[in-house]
């Protein structure tokens, strides 16, 4: 038996077992979306080496110290804006350096009871814009949601900024800039469609669709109803009465808890590739 260090927290490991998977069994909380190396919602930092690896790709060789965050420098921000979109989600416009240091996603920090909070969140503002990201409730305790809450116009933030990626990287890496395109989000991620529909359109691509999961099932059900499959014989019809023939179509699913194997069980049906399948957690 080895440990694994993960933020503090100590966990008995095997040598050879998944380090997710082991985790995931010993109570420890990873965030984790496809299990296959795709999406990167499993991303640790290995303090030993320096380096940042892939949970659900990495198997156990030794002690380990990890934690979620990895050392970073983080540039001054100010609140511009704050719209509360609902009960659980806010929509924070911060004024600071010039987006073409930061890609599409950014970590935010802020004080709460003198310690550092962070959370990691999509950049949806355009290129050129201030920066915009949105705050989720599921993300903080009760306390850290109430901070959330009490903030105000010009209230200073620190944001980390990756430097040299400019904004639309992800779209890029995955390749989609033609052909159409389908949005299919977890519930809580429903209030980023207008982020998906604003980037989708700088792209030469059709969006064909845009599905959020239902919020009162267990979402690999979701994936076997009706609303979902009849979401599909729409976009077909959409393509063919556009003229595009057989176009690829690809998949955008933004969230977590489906598994790679939950999604080619699904799409197998509807004689959709996985490989036209993207994660981003």
């Amino acid at each position: 038996m080895l440990t694994v260090e993960l933020d503090g927290g100590l966990f008995e490991a095997t040598c050879g077992d998944n380090l997710l998977e082991s985790l995931l069994s010993k109570g420890a909380y990873v965030r984790h979306g496809c299990r296959a190396g795709a999406c990167g919602a499993c991303r640790l930092y290995d303090q030993t080496n320096c380096e940042s690896i892939l949970s659900c790709q990495t198997s156990v060789a030794s002690a380990m110290s990890l934690t979620t965050h990895a050392p970073s420098v983080f540039s001054g921000f100010s609140v511009l804006s704050k719209t509360i979109l609902n009960n659980a989600n806010v929509e924070l416009t911060l004024l600071g350096p010039s987006d073409e240091l930061f890609g599409d996603r950014v970590q935010v920090s802020f004080l709460s009871a003198g310690d550092d909070v962070f959370f990691e969140c999509m950049a949806l503002n355009q290129t050129g814009a201030p920066l915009k990201v949105m705050l989720q409730e599921d993300q903080f305790s009760a306390t850290e949601w109430q901070h959330v809450l009490a903030l105000d116009i010009d209230d200073p933030l620190r944001v980390q900024l990756s430097s040299g990626v400019r904004k639309g990287r992800l779209l890029y890496e995955m390749g989609v800039n033609d052909g159409g395109v389908v949005v299919i989000t977890s519930p809580e991620n429903a209030p980023f469609e207008p982020y998906w529909r604003e980037a989708l359109a700088e792209l030469s691509t059709q969006t064909l669709g845009y599905f959020v999961l239902s919020s009162s099932r267990d979402l690999r059900s979701c994936l076997q109803d009706e609303a979902f499959t009849a979401f599909f014989k729409k976009v077909f019809l959409k393509q063919a009465s556009a003229g595009a023939g057989s176009p690829v179509l690809q998949i955008i699913y933004h969230g977590q808890k489906l598994s790679e194997k939950d999604w080619a069980q699904a799409l197998a049906p509807l004689r959709i590739r996985t490989n036209q399948l993207h994660f981003v957690r």
